[in-house]
């Protein structure tokens, strides 16, 4: 798996090996063009003004560093690498949503939290939830210094090299979210 092109070249039929690759070129570049052009979108969609082709330039710049600075090692290592920063994202995120679920018994009014305005009692602060935010940058603070795999954080280095950003991200998480739903908002 050091070597991927070079094991396909071995399982693959000597004709099908170039139409494989030319279809693998091809439907790589189609998928990341409508994922750089939702990125974009999404940068305007949070607030930031600028026009669609500059957010389209910006994400695929960010894209094209991310890449350079994970693929330089070997394919598991950059799949591993990868996977362990989303884990450190995602984990105190899926923390917060589930928290709040259990904060609310399950129960949303799905006409309020499609209203934009701001009566709505999802509007909160200017539209965003400190709480939740406060939660989830705490959490993923609490999980990079768990981590180990592109660095290793030092609460993972003192336990030797033990790898806990998944269970502290989503325990600080939930638990910051939670308090602070409880003291700083009421949950309806």
């Amino acid at each position: 798996m050091g070597d991927p092109q070079t094991a396909l070249r071995e399982i693959l039929p000597g004709w099908f090996y170039p139409v494989f690759l030319l279809a693998l070129i091809l439907g790589t570049v189609s998928v990341n063009a409508l994922t750089a052009y939702s990125a974009g979108l999404a940068l305007q969609a949070v607030g930031i003004r600028i026009r669609r082709s500059v957010s389209v330039l910006f994400d695929g710049a960010v894209a094209v560093a991310l890449t350079y600075g994970l693929l330089v090692s070997n394919l598991l290592d950059t799949v591993s690498n990868s996977l362990q920063l989303i884990v450190v994202l995602i984990g105190p995120v899926m923390a917060v949503y589930a928290t709040d679920i259990l904060l609310r018994r399950f129960r949303y009014d799905g006409r309020a939290l499609s209203d934009e305005s701001d009566t709505s009692p999802f509007w909160y602060t200017g539209g965003v939830n400190l709480a939740g935010g406060l939660a989830l940058v705490a959490g993923v603070g609490a999980a990079a210094l768990c981590v180990d795999t592109l660095y290793t954080g030092p609460i993972a280095s003192a336990i030797g090299g033990v790898d806990l950003s998944l269970p502290v991200g989503m325990a600080v998480s939930a638990a910051l979210y939670a308090a602070s739903m409880r003291t700083l908002t009421p949950v309806e």
